[in-house]
C-alpha cells in the first residue's frame, strides 16, 4: 500500500503520548499468552507489529507497541484522529489494522475520558493496564468519576512514590475501562499493590460495591517501540 510522503520512525523504548489533542479514537489491541508462549515469540511478533506498513494517510498518528512484563503477552496502543478515520483505515487498508494473530487478539476502541497527572511527573518505566467490564458507559463513567474523587492527585495530596499519571479510557461499546498508569518501575507499582489496594482499603470496596462493575485485573507492560508519520514523539 502506499502512505503520504513521511515514512514512520520506530524509537525504542518510547511510550506514546495518551493525553495528545488531537487523538479522539484509540484501539489497544492485546495479544495474549496463547499466541507469544514465550519471550522469543514475544519479540518476533513486537517486531512484525512495528515493521507492518500503516496507512498514516487515512488518520492514523501514532502506533505503540509493548511487551508483557512475564514475556507472555504484547499489547498494541494505537492513536487515531476520529473514529471516520479508522472507520476509513479498516475499509480501504484492512491488512494494516487487522490482528497480527488470528484468533489470539482482543481489539477495543476507547476514547480517553480522565486523567490524574502528577505535578513532578516521574519518567515512566512501566506501564500497568488495568481493565474492567461494564454494563454500559454510564457504569464506566460513573466509576472513574468516584475513583478520581479518591484520586490523591485530585485530592491535592502527593501520590504514592514511583506513581506517574493515570488516564482513564472508556470503550466506545460501552462495554469497557482501561486505566492506562504509568510507574517508573515495576516495584512502585506492587507497593501500591502492597499497601492500598487490598480487599478492606477504600478503592478495592468502590470496585466491590459499583453495580455492573467486573474487574479483569492488571498486566505490565515495557516500553518496545513507537511508530509516528515523521519520527517526532512527545
Amino acid at each position: 500500500m502506499t502512505s503520504n510522503d513521511t515514512s514512520p520512525t520506530v524509537l525504542p523504548g518510547v511510550l506514546p503520548d495518551v493525553r495528545r489533542d488531537d487523538a479522539g479514537l484509540v484501539t489497544v489491541d492485546i495479544i495474549e499468552s496463547a499466541a507469544v508462549p514465550d519471550r522469543a515469540r514475544q519479540r518476533r511478533t513486537a517486531d512484525s507489529l512495528l515493521a507492518a506498513d500503516r496507512p498514516w494517510n487515512a488518520g492514523l498518528l501514532a502506533d505503540s507497541v509493548l511487551l508483557a512484563t512475564d514475556g507472555l503477552g504484547v499489547l498494541r496502543y494505537s492513536q487515531w484522529r476520529d473514529e471516520d478515520a479508522y472507520a476509513e483505515a479498516q475499509s480501504r487498508f484492512p491488512a494494516a489494522i487487522a490482528p497480527t494473530t488470528s484468533g489470539a487478539a482482543r481489539s477495543v476502541r476507547h476514547r480517553l475520558y480522565r486523567s490524574a497527572v502528577p505535578d513532578d511527573l516521574p519518567a515512566p518505566g512501566v506501564v500497568v493496564v488495568i481493565t474492567f467490564d461494564t454494563d454500559g458507559a454510564d457504569v464506566g463513567r460513573r466509576f472513574v468519576d468516584a475513583l478520581l474523587d479518591r484520586h490523591p492527585v485530585v485530592r491535592g495530596a502527593a501520590p504514592p512514590e514511583g506513581m506517574g499519571s493515570n488516564d482513564f479510557h472508556l470503550a466506545v461499546d460501552g462495554t469497557q475501562v482501561l486505566n492506562w498508569a504509568e510507574f517508573v518501575d515495576e516495584r512502585a507499582h506492587q507497593r501500591v499493590v502492597d499497601t492500598a489496594l487490598q480487599p478492606d482499603d477504600d478503592v478495592p470496596r468502590l470496585i466491590a460495591e459499583t453495580r455492573g462493575l467486573t474487574p479483569r485485573g492488571f498486566r505490565r507492560y515495557l516500553p518496545y517501540g513507537l511508530a509516528t508519520p515523521g519520527g517526532r514523539t512527545r
